[in-house]
């Protein structure tokens, strides 16, 4: 093996070449490529069991290569979802048809996977319809696909063809390509300036070997093709895009083939690099919690002609969560002093709201329900409070939006 590799100089961008006697730590790593390292333990999906109040789904059989010894035995995705305190579960691939996928804000594919898990995810070639239907929902979907380590996601095993290419959503494929030398292309993207990677996240740079994107044996396995109008691009390789985000539908993908959990969970730990998934897991979880939730407008309810206001994306304008009604339909005025519970079904897209509130002076608990407008149906609200007025009715001006950016 060459063990002459490529440095980059952080002043001034040139390559430098690095002397062999640098790269003796790398060597242990080599006795097998990385992208082949094996795996020591396989994950059940009962360790993380679903129930309704999870609102990010990880989908894995097995740790993404093997996890360190100072992370959580079952691999990095698991280890930076728990350390950023962030409310998931776990499924493998076999229970993705049998998962009411409708409850979850997020999911997360794991990387590196055998090849039972690609069979599952891709059955007969293309995603599974009920994951592209979720991100076609409103869903935010941050996919691994690093692929080679016992599995892949080609009709014939690692292809260097994109043609032999499995489908993944909204058409995109990829093509097997071992790069040691990954760039910047959009050095703005939050996964960039680690603006939501929390403690373990950070600016990422690239300007030395072992730090956050060359040099990783292998830093990708493969380039993506295909790429849907306004794809954006955030890392590359000389063959292509290794790091992209677009919009499917009404939902966002955020995909990979950068070998981002083998750094996270790289042997030696002094050269471990957590901040690139880090840096992915918040991002998408800001995405996936900070959707349009507004309404505001005017109903023809079954009691009465009414006004309708609600606000709940306090993280795209800085507004605290609330609901109000300068006439709910009978003349009362009511506001909200107190968010109990806010419940969206993407699916459907309703909001369903419970709290408490005042309404002509008096105090009074609600439950207010939005539906957002369809191609050819209205929107529609309905109000219930426990002084016994209800009133529902279609939307008659204004707008109801439940999902989106």
């Amino acid at each position: 093996m060459n063990t002459d590799s490529i440095e980059k100089d952080g002043k001034n961008g040139k390559k430098l070449n690095v002397r062999p006697a640098v790269l003796i730590l790398l060597a242990i790593a080599i006795l097998a490529p990385a992208g082949l390292a094996p795996r020591f333990n396989v994950v059940h999906a009962d360790t993380f069991p679903c129930n309704s109040s999870n609102t990010v789904l990880l989908i894995q059989d097995s740790p993404p290569r093997f996890a360190a010894s100072n992370h959580n035995s079952n691999g990095a995705d698991v280890n930076e979802l728990k350390a950023q305190n962030i409310p998931f579960c776990m499924i493998s691939s076999s229970q993705i048809g049998s998962t009411k996928l409708a409850q979850f804000l997020e999911i997360v594919i794991a990387s590196t996977q055998n090849q039972a898990f690609y069979n599952n995810l891709f059955p007969a070639g293309s995603i599974d319809p009920n994951i592209s239907g979720w991100v076609r929902h409103g869903g935010v979907l941050s996919a691994n696909l690093a692929d080679c380590a016992g599995g892949s996601w080609s009709l014939t095993a690692c292809s260097s063809d994109s043609s032999f290419s499995y489908t993944f959503v909204g058409g995109v494929k990829h093509a097997v390509a071992f790069s040691e030398d990954n760039n910047i292309n959009t050095p703005s993207h939050p996964i960039i300036t680690g603006q939501f990677g929390g403690t373990h996240g950070g600016q990422i740079v690239d300007n030395s070997c072992l730090q956050d994107l060359d040099c990783w044996q292998h830093s990708s396995h493969g380039y993506l093709t295909n790429l849907p109008a306004g794809t954006t691009i955030i890392l590359n390789e000389s063959n292509g895009p290794v790091f992209i985000e677009y919009r499917y539908g009404d939902g966002l993908v955020i995909a990979t083939t950068t070998s981002i959990e083998w750094r996270y969970d790289y042997f030696q730990l002094n050269f471990q690099n957590l901040k690139l998934l880090a840096n992915e897991i918040g991002y998408q979880h800001f995405k996936g919690q900070c959707q349009e939730n507004d309404g505001d407008g005017e109903f023809e309810g079954n009691h009465g002609h009414g006004h309708f206001h609600h606000d709940l994306d306090r993280c795209e304008d800085g507004t605290d969560p609330q609901v109000s009604s300068p006439d709910r339909g009978d003349g009362k005025a009511f506001q909200s002093t107190w968010i109990q519970s806010a419940q969206l079904d993407r699916i459907t897209r309703t909001v369903t709201i419970i709290g408490l509130g005042t309404s002509g002076l008096l105090p009074v608990s609600f439950t207010y329900i939005a539906v957002e407008p369809g191609l050819t149906t209205p929107g529609w609200v309905s109000f219930a409070f426990s002084d016994g007025f209800t009133n529902a009715g279609p939307v008659t001006s204004g707008s109801i939006l439940l999902h989106g950016w």
